[in-house]
């Protein structure tokens, strides 16, 4: 079963599953939802993020299967000129999730390469929201530019070099260099 509950921040709505109703059957799922760009790393998104996430929570033993697709599109920032760009990603993802009580009792205990795509659920609730979050974040490339030849921020005044050509600002001159200045001016003047 399905169950919505409204965060106070924006009056985002939250779904989620109440696990404990899942006995033999599978449900089914497949929801839109709105991510902000605060949940995402706001760094890197420059707005709402839309993600559909469907599948399919199933059953088995002490623990829940949750195979499913994730689709998302929003603008992100650029690494150097911090312009949004639009991004949109489409993947399949497959996730085990574990009951509180059989988490591993010893902390330092080593992991298994299997117990990568296991987490812990916390309480008797899968949280698709977060879940969401959670697949739009792994989605999302290390670094995205908006043009290969972007030139970036101007990093005196910060004013886009994209759209100048140029700030009039003069290159701040690195002084761990300034002694290979000093030669290059010499051997100029000999």
């Amino acid at each position: 079963d399905l169950c919505y509950t409204p965060r106070p921040l924006r009056g985002e709505v939250r779904v989620k599953i109440d696990i404990s109703k899942l006995e033999h059957e599978p449900l089914r799922f497949d929801k839109e939802f709105l991510v902000e760009a605060e949940r995402l790393g706001p760094d890197q998104v420059a707005g709402q993020v839309t993600v559909r996430l469907a599948g399919e929570v199933r059953p088995y033993e002490d623990a829940f299967s949750i195979v499913g697709s994730c689709a998302a599109e929003g603008p992100l920032s650029c690494s150097r000129c911090l312009e949004p760009v639009p991004w949109s990603v489409a993947e399949d993802f497959s996730l085990e999730y574990h009951l509180p009580e059989s988490a591993p009792l010893d902390p330092e205990a080593g992991l298994d390469e299997g117990d990568l795509d296991v987490s812990f659920l916390r309480g008797q609730e899968l949280d698709l929201t977060e879940l969401a979050a959670e697949q739009v974040s792994l989605a999302m490339p290390m670094r995205i530019l908006c043009q290969p030849s972007c030139a970036g921020l101007c990093p005196r005044c910060g004013t886009n070099l994209n759209q100048v050509d140029d700030c009039g600002c003069k290159p701040e001159v690195d002084p761990r260099w300034g002694a290979l200045a000093d030669l290059a001016g010499g051997a100029r003047e000999s």
